[in-house]
């Protein structure tokens, strides 16, 4: 219950972001992890610009932890070289979020082969965000554990994938009130 309780006031107080701070967390984060400056300094941007476009309902914390299930936020190849990127992408997943976005239509158009999504970090964020709040929406209805299964192409609801999922999400949680903590006492 008092875990339940921590990831619920981390889910209020991203939700209420301060200016910037999503920003500094995230790229600070993903510099831990070992990613380039510029990956890092592009993918906080874009996770800071899309928690404000895509509902609340999908916690900006969330893209976080499947970049650590998915690749330990490592840039590669995956499954024989169909899933691109830090969030292991398909390109089924792209044509399904280029359905409901134009920005995305508009990148698929000019970027036709699926392995060239490994050069655009942020839209490999950007698309894998919108894609979680899609599937979570039309398919799963709101079913976040089935939707976070299927993410990585599961039909079973519990499995290691989920569990690691909300290991990571756990810890990037705490990791994340520990860094608001800080920065409303530097205020």
């Amino acid at each position: 219950m008092k875990r339940f309780i921590i990831i619920m006031i981390a889910i209020l107080l991203s939700q209420s972001i301060f200016c910037g701070v999503l920003y500094d967390f995230a790229y600070q984060f993903m510099k831990q992890k070992k990613v380039p400056e510029q990956h890092a300094k592009l993918m906080a941007s874009v996770l800071e610009e899309e928690s404000k476009k895509i509902p609340s309902s999908i916690d900006p914390l969330y893209i976080l932890a499947f970049g650590m299930c998915e690749t330990g936020f490592v840039n590669t190849f995956g499954d024989n070289g169909k899933a691109v990127g830090y969030f292991q992408l398909h390109e089924n997943a792209v044509i399904y979020v280029a359905n409901f976005y134009e920005d995305v239509r508009e990148f698929k158009r000019n970027n036709r082969i699926h392995s060239d999504l490994i050069k655009y970090p942020d839209w490999q964020l950007r698309i894998a965000y919108r894609y979680i709040y899609l599937i979570l929406k039309n398919v799963h209805n709101w079913d976040i554990v089935q939707a976070i299964a299927a993410y990585n192409g599961r039909k079973d609801r519990y499995n290691q994938y989920t569990v690691n999922f909300f290991r990571y999400y756990s810890d990037i949680v705490k990791m994340y009130t520990n860094y608001l903590t800080l920065y409303a006492n530097k205020k």
